[in-house]
C-alpha cells in the first residue's frame, strides 16, 4: 500500500486557502443567531421538606427527613416566614430574620437532639417535640401582624433613591400621566403598587389576588414563583401566556432597554441573574389591556453600576404585546468595594467574624449559606439605602423592638466575656472599637446627605445588624425566643447601640469567685469568696463555665493567683478539653504566673484533648476540637521569648507524639511575639536539637477509652492510636487470595471493577473508600494475604456476577493513619497489638486497611478489639 507524505507546512497552507475562498468580504465579528420568540416556564420539582434530605444533616434535620408530617410542617413554616419577611420593612425584617435564626438553633437543644448523639433513624420523642415547636412557631408567625403605616409628612426614602424617568414614548401621551402616577405612588408609599394608579383595575400578577384573569374569550396568565436564595427568595415574576402561548418572557424588557442609544453595559440576555422581573401585572385601563413590566430594585438590581433598572408598559391586543412605555427607575450606586472608606467599621468587623467563629453546628449546609448571602445583602442595603431603614424606624414603630433587641444582644456579650480570661480580653479589645465604628458610620450617612436623625438611625441599624448576627453564633440558645416587640410598642433601653467602655459593667454585682477573678477585684473581695466557696462548693469552687478553673482566670493578675495557690488550689486543674492554667498563661503571655505556676507543680506535659459541643464563640470552639495541644505548642505559636525559655528549663522539650517536634517548629513561624532574633535563638533548642522521648508516666495517662490517642513506639518510630467505633455497614467486593505484591498491583485495577459493579449492577451507592477486609489476620503472611477486596455501600446493593455482599456489625476497633506510603504493614499491625495488650483490649483478629485518596493520601489499619478483659 502506497502511503502519500505532504509536508506540514503545505497541508496548513491549503487549509488557508480552503478558508480564504470561504469569505467574500471582511467579517467584523461572530453574528450568532438569537431565537427571541417568548419561552414558557416549568417549576423546579418540591421537596417534601423546606430541603433536600440528603448528604451530611444535622441531628435535627435528620429527624425532619424521617418523618413525612414533620417534613410539610418544616416546609409550611418556613414558606410561612419567608411570605411574613416579603411584607415587612427593612427593620421588621431584620428582627424577623435573626429570631428566625435564633428560633432554628434552639431546636436541638429542645429536644435533645446533640450532634454527638445524632443517629439517622427516627426517634419518636424528638419528632413529637419538633412537631409541637413547628405548631407553636407557626402560630407565633401568624400573630405577630405587619404593622400598617405611620403617615408622614416627608417623601417616602424610596423615592430619594428612584424615579419614574420616561426614555421612550409610544403611548400618544398616556406614558406621561402613567409615569406621573407612579411617582406620587413611590412618594406617598414606596415602592409603587399598580392597583393604587387611577382609573387602574388591576386583573392579575404580583399585585393582584390571582395569577390568571380572563378578558374576553382569552385566558391570561401570569408566572409567578419563589425565586430562591438569589433573589432573597422573593416572589418574583417571570413570564406572561395567552391561552397557554407565552407573550412576555425574561428576555422581553431588556431587548426593548438594548433598542436605546447610548443603553449601557448590561447583558441583555435576561433581567436577572435569576431570569425574572420584580413584578409584572396585568391591568385594565380605559377599556385597554395593558402588562406593567418591573425589574428589580436594590441589591438584586440587573443594572449595571451607575446605570438604571427599567419598568415598560404594553398594550395586550389578543397574543400581541405592543411597546407602549419604557421608563429608567432605580439608578444602582457606583461602589464596587462595599466597605471602602469604613476603616473602623471594618476592624470591629473583622474582630467580631473571628469571636463569632464558624457557623454553628446547629446548621446545616443550605441554612449557612442562606445566611451568608442574606448578610451580603442585608448589609448592602444598610450600606447604600440607608434612608429606606432609617424612615421605616418610625413609620413602622421598629425603635423599640430594636432596643430591646440591642439590650440582649450586649447581655449576651458580657456573659460571653465571663466565660474566661482570653474571652475577658478580647471583650475589652472590642468594646473600645465600638464606639468609632459608630461614630464612622454616622459621619458616612451624613456625608451621603442625611440629616443627622436619620443618620444616626441609619448607623444604629447597620451597627446593630453587624453586632447582632455575630453574637448570635456564640452559641445555640438554651430557651426558645420569644418573637420580636411588637411595631409601635414601648421599651427602656438599658444600653446605647454602640456603648462605651465601662457601660456593660456599671450596677453589675460580682457572683461567683470566678467572675471576680476575671473582673480583676480587690484581693480582700478575692478572699472573701475564697472562703465562701470553699466552704459551700469543695472542690468544685471557683469553677467557671466549661470546667474552666480559678487559676485559669487568675493568670492575668499574678497577685490573685498567689493567693489562689496559697489557699491549696490545684494548679494542674483543668478545663472540659483539658486546658490547664498553665497553658492559659502561655496563651496570653504572662511569664510572672508562668513562674508562680511552676514553682507550685505546674505540669510542663500536659495536653488537652479533642471536645465536641464544648466553648462558646470561635476561639474556644477551635481550642477545644482542636485537641492535642500542649503549653509548648501554645508557648511557640503565642508566647514571648521569656515564656520559652521558662519552658526548655522545665524539660517542655520531650516527643509527646510522633511529629511533635516538627508541630512546635511550624507554629514558632507564626509567632508575632517574636522578632527575628529572637525567633533564630529559640530555633536551636526547639527546632534543631534532639528532643527527649516522654515520660512513660505521661504515656500511661493518656486514656483510650476517652477518645484520647497514646504513643506507641515500634521500630524506632512513634504511632498515634485511637480507640473508634466502627459503625455498621455494607461491603461490596470480593474475595482475594494471592501474593502481597500482586494485590498491590491489581488493586487499582479491581477497585474500579468493583466500583463500577457495585453502582451500576448492585444499584447502590459508594459510601466510603477502598476497604481491605481481613476477617482473621493469622491467615495472612508475607506470602499469602487472605482478604476481602470492597467498598461501603449503601443499604439494599444487591450481589452481582463475583461480586458479594456482607454485612458488618457495628464494631470497636484500635486505628493507627498510616500517611507515608512506603510504611511496614508489618509494624504498623505489632503497634496496634501491642496498643490492645497494654489497654486490656482482646483482639477479634479482624482486621482493615481503609485506602483514603481524596484530599491527603493515607492508609487506615484498624484492628477489631472487644473490651473487656481477657482470661
Amino acid at each position: 500500500m502506497a502511503v502519500l507524505i505532504v509536508p506540514r507546512s503545505a497541508v496548513l497552507a491549503g487549509a488557508l486557502a480552503l478558508l480564504g475562498g470561504c469569505v467574500s468580504e471582511p467579517v467584523s465579528g461572530p453574528v450568532p443567531f438569537h431565537d427571541n420568540t417568548p419561552r414558557s416556564y416549568t417549576d423546579k420539582p418540591q421537596t417534601l421538606a423546606s430541603f433536600a434530605c440528603g448528604g451530611a444533616l444535622p441531628a435535627v434535620h435528620q429527624q425532619i427527613c424521617a418523618s413525612e408530617a414533620l417534613s410539610r410542617l418544616d416546609h409550611q413554616v418556613v414558606d410561612q416566614y419567608r411570605q411574613k419577611l416579603r411584607e415587612l420593612d427593612v427593620p421588621g425584617g431584620l428582627l424577623l430574620e435573626a429570631n428566625q435564626r435564633r428560633w432554628m438553633l434552639s431546636r436541638a437543644g429542645q429536644c435533645g437532639l446533640t450532634e454527638e448523639a445524632r443517629a439517622e433513624a427516627a426517634n419518636p420523642q424528638a419528632i413529637a417535640c419538633l412537631e409541637s415547636m413547628y405548631r407553636k412557631r407557626a402560630r407565633q408567625l401568624a400573630d405577630w401582624a405587619v404593622p400598617a403605616p405611620q403617615t408622614q409628612k416627608e417623601a417616602h426614602a424610596w423615592s430619594s433613591y428612584a424615579e419614574y424617568r420616561l426614555v421612550d414614548s409610544r403611548g400618544q401621551g398616556m406614558c406621561e400621566a402613567i409615569g406621573a402616577a407612579l411617582n406620587r405612588e413611590l412618594k406617598r408609599d414606596g415602592i409603587p403598587r399598580p392597583d393604587a394608579l387611577p382609573n387602574v383595575q388591576v386583573l392579575a400578577g404580583s399585585h393582584a389576588g390571582s395569577q390568571q384573569t380572563k378578558v374576553g374569550a382569552s385566558d391570561i396568565s401570569v408566572n409567578l414563583y419563589d425565586a430562591g436564595l438569589y433573589a432573597g427568595y422573593e416572589r418574583r415574576a417571570r413570564g406572561v401566556s395567552v391561552d397557554g402561548v407565552p407573550v412576555l418572557d425574561h428576555r422581553t424588557l431588556p431587548l426593548w432597554v438594548a433598542e436605546q442609544p447610548n443603553y449601557g453595559g448590561r447583558a441583555h440576555a435576561s433581567s436577572s441573574q435569576t431570569g425574572d422581573y420584580a413584578s409584572i401585572d396585568v391591568l385594565e385601563r380605559n377599556g385597554q389591556t395593558l402588562v406593567l413590566v418591573n425589574e428589580s430594585w436594590g441589591f438584586y438590581s440587573p443594572a449595571a453600576r451607575g446605570e438604571s433598572a427599567y419598568a415598560g408598559l404594553y398594550r395586550l391586543q389578543g397574543k400581541q404585546l405592543e411597546p407602549l412605555c419604557l421608563y429608567q427607575t432605580y439608578l444602582t450606586p457606583p461602589r464596587t468595594n462595599t466597605l471602602a472608606g469604613l476603616p473602623a467599621y471594618q476592624a470591629l468587623q473583622t474582630e467580631l467574624d473571628t469571636l463569632a467563629g464558624d457557623p454553628l453546628a446547629e446548621y446545616a449546609q443550605h441554612e449557612r449559606r442562606d445566611n451568608f448571602q442574606t448578610w451580603k445583602e442585608q448589609q448592602w442595603t444598610l450600606l447604600n439605602l440607608p434612608l429606606v431603614g432609617a424612615e421605616a424606624l418610625s413609620r413602622y414603630g421598629r425603635k423599640a423592638a430594636l432596643q430591646q433587641r440591642n439590650d440582649e444582644v450586649l447581655e449576651a456579650f458580657f456573659g460571653w466575656s465571663e466565660r474566661n480570661l482570653r474571652n475577658k480580653q478580647i471583650y475589652r479589645k472590642v468594646l473600645p472599637m465600638m464606639q468609632p465604628a459608630y461614630q464612622e458610620l454616622q459621619q458616612m450617612f451624613r456625608d451621603q446627605g442625611l440629616e443627622t436623625a436619620q443618620a444616626t438611625a441609619a448607623a444604629d441599624l447597620l451597627f446593630h445588624a453587624s453586632l447582632a448576627r455575630s453574637m448570635d453564633n456564640l452559641a445555640a440558645p438554651q430557651t426558645v425566643p420569644d418573637m420580636p416587640l411588637a411595631a409601635f410598642a414601648r421599651y427602656q433601653p438599658r444600653y446605647a447601640i454602640a456603648p462605651q467602655t465601662g457601660e456593660l459593667e456599671q450596677g453589675r454585682n460580682f457572683a461567683t469567685l470566678h467572675s471576680v477573678l476575671l473582673n480583676n477585684a480587690p484581693l480582700r473581695v478575692v478572699s472573701d469568696f475564697i472562703e465562701y466557696e470553699t466552704a459551700e462548693m469543695g472542690g468544685q469552687r471557683g469553677r467557671g463555665p466549661d470546667g474552666n478553673s480559678a487559676t485559669m482566670a487568675a493568670v492575668g493578675n499574678p497577685e490573685a493567683l498567689t493567693l489562689l495557690l496559697r489557699h491549696g488550689f490545684d494548679p494542674n486543674q483543668s478545663n472540659d478539653w483539658g486546658k490547664t492554667a498553665l497553658m492559659s498563661a502561655v496563651q496570653l503571655d504572662r511569664p510572672d504566673s508562668v513562674k508562680l505556676l511552676f514553682e507550685h507543680g505546674a505540669d510542663v506535659h500536659r495536653q488537652t484533648r479533642r471536645q465536641t459541643g464544648a466553648g462558646a464563640g470561635g476561639p474556644d470552639r477551635t481550642e477545644a476540637t482542636t485537641g492535642k495541644q500542649t503549653a509548648l505548642t501554645l508557648a511557640a505559636q503565642h508566647a514571648s521569648g521569656r515564656i520559652i525559655d521558662q519552658l526548655i528549663a522545665a524539660g517542655a522539650t520531650r516527643m509527646e507524639w510522633a511529629g511533635y517536634k516538627d508541630q512546635v517548629c511550624g507554629l514558632l513561624a507564626q509567632n508575632r511575639q517574636l522578632d527575628g532574633a529572637q525567633r533564630s535563638r529559640v530555633q536551636g533548642p526547639l527546632c534543631i536539637a534532639d528532643y527527649a522521648p516522654a515520660p512513660a508516666t505521661l504515656q500511661a495517662r493518656a486514656d483510650l477509652r476517652r477518645g484520647e490517642e497514646i504513643s506507641i513506639s515500634e521500630a524506632g518510630q512513634d504511632y498515634r492510636v485511637k480507640l473508634i467505633d466502627r459503625p455498621a455497614m455494607t461491603l461490596f467486593g470480593q474475595a482475594v487470595e494471592m501474593h502481597p505484591q500482586r494485590l498491590r498491583k491489581d488493586l487499582g485495577k479491581m477497585a474500579r471493577a468493583i466500583g463500577t459493579a457495585a453502582v451500576r449492577r448492585g444499584k447502590g451507592e459508594i459510601k466510603g473508600p477502598l476497604t481491605l477486609v481481613f476477617n482473621d489476620l493469622t491467615e495472612s503472611n508475607a506470602e499469602k494475604l487472605k482478604a476481602g477486596v470492597a467498598f461501603p455501600v449503601s443499604a439494599g446493593t444487591t450481589s452481582a456476577w463475583r461480586y458479594q455482599v456482607e454485612q458488618k456489625p457495628a464494631s470497636k476497633a484500635l486505628r493507627i493513619v498510616a500517611h507515608d506510603p512506603d510504611a511496614d504493614p508489618g509494624t504498623l499491625w505489632h503497634a496496634l497489638f501491642t496498643a490492645a495488650e497494654r489497654n486490656n483490649l482482646t483482639p477479634t483478629m479482624e482486621g482493615y486497611m481503609l485506602i483514603h485518596t481524596r484530599g491527603t493520601r493515607s492508609t487506615e489499619y484498624q484492628l477489631g478489639v472487644i473490651d473487656q478483659p481477657r482470661n
